[in-house]
């Protein structure tokens, strides 16, 4: 389960939940259910924050989650639940490791889950036929050389900035690529290219992402390259997604709030379930759901078989590197396998136009889930897309929305809406105290990647919600404990600046007056 910091507890201790409500019995939020977590090289490092108060508790069940039933106690652990952490730490334990953290060709082990034998490498199938397979991996890692600082006009202010580059989005949007493309060169010599130097303002660090991704848009069009092209590249994705986990409660805000959106719909008798997901990455958003499952079928009161979760991944030709997909497997067979439960993952290279049935092997007695992030892969959107995904009558739809994706808006509307969204990630990170290395990781790899499909992405589509609703798909609401569960996860942030908003049936986590991330869920 993903954490803030080095560890975050999910659980009360015995003597506050004592004391807060004795035996009353324990609620569905995920946010308190903890399964054994697997060990990692941090836990037996740092000790376990302290955790959250009764009076906390009491008063997010008084603020809005009175429906909730009280948490109970649970045993004190020190280990640190963090998922991604777990991948990162794996085969670690002992040694020194590089200036990224990494072993070397431990990193890159088959077998560095031991003792579980490893699982088949996922291959990437379409119409049958394999598409790609792990390549030969180095047998040790190259620490590329630190970029030579850039020199940087100190006069070129924020605002000045934006204006010029929404003057360049307005004339690559009327065709006019010379006139955009001369002043995107004046703005490359004045921005900052990651990394930003200390104490440049967010603003123009996601500036310098915009001008990158607006400058690939203009004709001739270069093919972007895949932000991931090698095993090095998959190490250091990895290690921005685990150190966006640790820094910034958005990915902990998503996971939690996505996973009680799927156990209110499936409900408490789900045994079987089947999970299509637009956007695996590296699979740190469902553990929770499958500590869930485990925690339902351990406190049963009649002996039923273990549950079984089937993960099918689609993925777009070559958005993935193959090292990607085989470290998702690998690590969530090793979790089930500490959960006790069943689990099979496969990876499909998806094409929503393909003539040939896109999706097999779905069984009659499975609940079907569907999980889609907006802004990620134009293809989960597209109206074909979701034609496929009505066809396979999910029980629910669960909507990740990172709260920049307005295609459907002239060129310049869209960009500054990308540009204040990326802005207020940055900022929100530095004022969280994270390290130059974490924000750059996450500029870089993160960040970087979703500008560029936002901004060059194909043709303008009509808003998401416009289209879910008009192919069938009506929005669902979120449960009283989904929101008390996301305001008791702001409580234990050190960082003030983040609050929580429903509209209508959506959920989301703003950074002081910019939407970061929302969620929401959809049934047809």
């Amino acid at each position: 389960m993903i954490t803030t910091g080095s560890t975050m507890s999910c659980t009360l201790d015995n003597a506050a939940g004592k004391r807060l409500h004795g035996k009353s019995p324990e609620p569905t939020s995920v946010l308190y259910n903890r399964s054994p977590s697997p060990p990692t090289s941090s836990s037996h490092s740092h000790s376990e924050p302290p955790p959250i108060s009764a009076e906390d508790w009491e008063a997010v069940l008084l603020s809005g989650g009175s429906d909730m039933a009280a948490p109970a106690p649970a045993a004190h652990s020190t280990q640190d639940s963090s998922f991604l952490r777990w991948i990162m730490d794996a085969g670690y334990a002992d040694g020194d490791g590089d200036a990224f953290g990494f072993k070397g060709p431990a990193f890159f082990d088959p077998n560095f889950l031991s003792p579980l034998p490893p699982p088949p490498m996922p291959q990437l199938q379409q119409h049958g036929e394999e598409v790609f397979s792990l390549p030969q991996l180095p047998q040790q890692l190259p620490v590329p050389p630190h970029p030579l600082p850039v020199p940087q006009e100190p006069d070129l202010e924020p605002q000045a900035a934006v204006d010029e580059l929404l003057e360049a989005a307005r004339r690559a949007d009327a065709g006019d690529s010379t006139g955009a493309r001369e002043i995107l060169a004046r703005l490359n010599q004045r921005l900052p290219s990651p990394p930003a130097p200390p104490g440049h303002p967010p603003l123009l660090r996601a500036a310098a992402l915009l001008r990158d991704a607006l400058l690939q848009r203009l004709p001739p069009a270069a093919v972007p390259s895949a932000p991931v092209r090698s095993p090095l590249d998959v190490a250091l994705k990895l290690a921005a997604h685990k150190a966006l986990a640790d820094a910034s409660p958005t990915v902990q805000f998503a996971g939690f709030t996505s996973t009680q959106a799927f156990l209110d719909a499936l409900g408490a008798g789900a045994r079987r379930v089947h999970v299509v997901d637009f956007d695996v990455g590296f699979g740190g958003h469902w553990p929770p759901l499958m500590q869930e499952l485990a925690h339902q079928w351990r406190r049963s009161t009649t002996p039923t078989p273990a549950p079984a979760l089937k993960l099918t991944a689609l993925v777009s030709p070559g958005s993935r590197h193959p090292l990607e997909l085989h470290l998702t497997q690998e690590s969530l067979t090793r979790f089930a396998a500490e959960l006790g439960i069943a689990f099979e993952f496969t990876a499909v290279a998806f094409d929503p136009f393909s003539p040939s049935p896109p999706l097999t092997g779905f069984s009659s007695d499975e609940a079907v889930a569907v999980h889609v992030t907006v802004g990620t892969d134009a293809l989960a959107l597209a109206p074909a897309s979701l034609r496929v995904i009505k066809q396979l009558r999910p029980a629910v739809v669960v909507c990740v929305d990172h709260g920049c994706d307005r295609a459907d808006l002239p060129l310049p509307n869209h960009a500054l809406n990308v540009l204040r969204s990326c802005a207020a990630l940055v900022e929100s990170l530095d004022t969280a105290g994270a390290s130059l290395d974490v924000v750059a990781k996450v500029e870089q790899f993160i960040l970087r990647p979703r500008v560029d499909r936002l901004i060059t992405g194909g043709d303008k589509l009509p808003p998401w919600r416009s289209m879910f609703a008009s192919t069938g798909f009506t929005p669902l609401q979120l449960s009283n404990a989904t929101e008390a569960q996301a305001e008791c996860l702001l409580r234990r942030s050190t960082n003030h600046g983040f609050h929580v908003e429903k509209r209508q049936a959506a959920l989301a986590l703003w950074w002081q007056r910019s939407e970061l991330v929302s969620v929401s869920a959809w049934r047809c």
